[in-house]
């Protein structure tokens, strides 16, 4: 098979990936504490290593990963019927892999998509026993999906200046965890990959910390990306990476003394301080990335030894 047809594939598992991810995270967080919630977001970081994988596949071949992804079903819903449509979701999965793995030809693509396959099923499977267990849990009496526990009522809807705060958050540590996970895939600097890839996971805890206390409210998490910067150039993605960090630091800077809350302004505090911390840490990938540039560049203007003149052969002088 062509490698671009290939690529295509793999990007198509991109998007399902991303689209598991987002689901199995959106369930977790509208659900009260406990290992149910604990243990779907454990099935979505093994996404997450799939999301890697196949980017990490797609570079191989001399393709773009994306960062989109396939719709996500946001309805509300008990727990049962939320980790159902788990199952569900997973069997798309189980299907589109077993489609490509027969299509492909590459030996190494179709390990990589057996692996993974190998872990939707098991998913499945923990998603049907999750369920089972959430409906036996609601047939005694306990608290199923967004419902509330203990027998109290369910957190009404939060003060919309609140919502709108936590969202802006939201979309923001959902937006830097795609651009800096595809600047981490097409990074040629390990070390540079490396940090990108750290910041993606600091920044998916925020987005987890901001969604569940939005959740905790009565609040719907909004899943949706702002504008990415998308290249393969590194001082090109360090720079919007500064830019972007430096912004959300004067954001948090400005919402912490709207809040009253002291738990959420702790918390907003916290986030702010990592904030600071990536831009430090991409400054100085920055500084390092112009540097090795201007370096290459240097290398290259140099101008060449001039060439000594060709001594004539004893032939030559005869003719």
């Amino acid at each position: 098979m062509d490698k671009n047809k290939i690529i295509a594939l793999l990007r198509k598992d991109m998007m399902g990936e991303q689209q598991a991810i987002v689901q199995y995270l959106n369930h977790a967080y509208n659900m009260p504490e406990g290992t149910v919630p604990a243990e779907i977001e454990a099935i979505a970081r093994e996404e997450m290593y799939h999301l890697d994988w196949l980017a990490d596949m797609i570079v191989e071949l001399g393709g773009d990963p994306t960062m989109e992804r396939d719709p996500v079903d946001f309805g509300a819903a008990p727990a049962e019927q939320q980790l159902l449509k788990d199952v569900d979701l997973e069997q798309v999965a189980i299907d589109q892999y077993r489609a490509h793995i027969a299509m492909i030809d590459d030996e190494t693509v179709r390990r990589l998509l057996a692996r993974i396959l190998q872990d939707e099923l098991v998913h499945q499977e923990q998603f049907r026993d999750l369920a089972a267990e959430a409906a036996a849990e609601a047939a005694a009496g306990g608290a199923s999906g967004a419902e509330a526990e203990d027998g109290d009522e369910p957190a009404g809807k939060p003060p919309e200046r609140l919502q709108a705060l936590l969202n802006k958050g939201v979309r923001h540590e959902y937006s830097v965890v795609l651009q800096y996970l595809y600047h981490s895939f097409v990074a040629e600097d390990c070390e540079a990959s490396e940090e990108l890839q750290n910041a993606a996971i600091n920044e998916m805890q925020h987005l987890g910390w901001l969604a569940e206390h939005l959740a905790e409210e009565g609040g719907e998490p909004d899943f949706t990306h702002e504008e990415l910067v998308l290249t393969r150039d590194a001082i090109t993605n360090l720079e919007a990476d500064v830019a972007i960090e430096n912004q959300v630091t004067q954001m948090y800077t400005v919402q912490i003394p709207e809040v009253d809350e002291e738990g959420l302004k702790k918390l907003l505090t916290r986030i702010r301080d990592h904030e600071i911390y990536h831009e430090a840490v991409f400054s100085d990938l920055l500084a390092e990335a112009r540097a090795t540039t201007a370096s290459q560049k240097d290398e290259t203007d140099e101008p060449s030894a001039p060439t000594r003149p060709s001594i004539p052969s004893v032939g030559s002088l005869k003719d």
